[in-house]
């Protein structure tokens, strides 16, 4: 993605030095941000509908996370203050914890440390996605924590 955006930047400099006026190299700028936009889609495979790493409203796919590493994200959500209702997601937490398969699941340490597990075997850094996105992510594992209850 940053030798595209580089590689646009450098199209519209040249155009710029060619005679293009500022107008038109404008119009460049809005290419170069929907060709962000398209690498950025072809990353996270949301693109009008369609999930890939990130659903369409930017929050990966619990579905495929055991009981451990939701409990463990659930962990990260509250110690890093990602949660709105801190008491909540603590008794979820306590109450997931308190099961033997909960803390004994390889991945539930992994997910303390913000890591999702992937249904393809690949990890999901929370710390890796935006403030707000972290946000979203830690909601739906709250939700999700909790229906495992």
């Amino acid at each position: 993605m940053i030798f595209r955006r580089s590689g646009v930047l450098a199209l519209i400099a040249g155009l710029s030095f060619a005679g293009v006026s500022a107008s038109h190299a404008q119009s460049f700028g809005g290419i170069a941000q929907g060709a962000e936009q398209g690498a950025l889609q072809s990353v996270t495979g949301s693109s009008g509908g369609t999930s890939g790493l990130l659903g369409s409203l930017g929050v990966p796919s619990l579905s495929s996370a055991s009981s451990g590493n939701i409990a463990g994200l659930l962990g990260y959500c509250v110690q890093n203050d990602l949660v709105s209702n801190v008491s909540s997601a603590k008794s979820t937490l306590n109450t997931l914890t308190g099961k033997s398969d909960v803390t004994s699941d390889a991945s539930y340490a992994s997910g303390q440390q913000g890591l999702l597990q992937l249904a393809d075997g690949n990890q999901l850094s929370l710390s890796s996605l935006k403030a707000a996105v972290r946000k979203k992510v830690c909601k739906a594992v709250t939700s999700k924590a909790s229906s495992l209850l």
